[in-house]
């Protein structure tokens, strides 16, 4: 993510930034995918750990979500999401409102260097 932050807008947080965030406040996220959860406990809830240059961060996908944006929920390495904050008991979490695939292959697009 530190070689995209540069190139996407500047109200996109990172997750060092949410934890000085207030509890229910709107937010935009966006990172790589750590991890897609969807425990057969959680009544469809899809969970998700985003990573950022700084940390992870958790996102909550409700299961109207999880279906609407099936695509960028399933397959997608880099994502944006808005959503709003959610602080309890010690633990911080983005509840899922909106995601969007983030498609990085135009930023990282590196030219190779080869060697003789």
């Amino acid at each position: 993510m530190e070689l995209l932050r540069g190139r996407l807008h500047e109200g996109i947080m990172s997750s060092r930034m949410l934890e000085a965030a207030t509890d229910g406040a709107p937010v935009t996220v966006a990172g790589l995918v750590a991890c897609r959860q969807r425990p057969g406990t959680a009544a469809g809830i899809v969970f998700i750990t985003l990573e950022d240059e700084f940390g992870l961060m958790n996102l909550i996908v409700w299961p109207d979500l999880s279906e609407a944006q099936r695509g960028q929920v399933k397959t997608n390495p880099f994502l944006v999401v808005k959503g709003q904050l959610q602080k309890r008991d010690g633990t911080v979490n983005v509840v899922a409102q909106r995601i969007d695939a983030l498609d990085a292959r135009e930023f990282l697009a590196l030219k190779a260097h080869n060697f003789r």
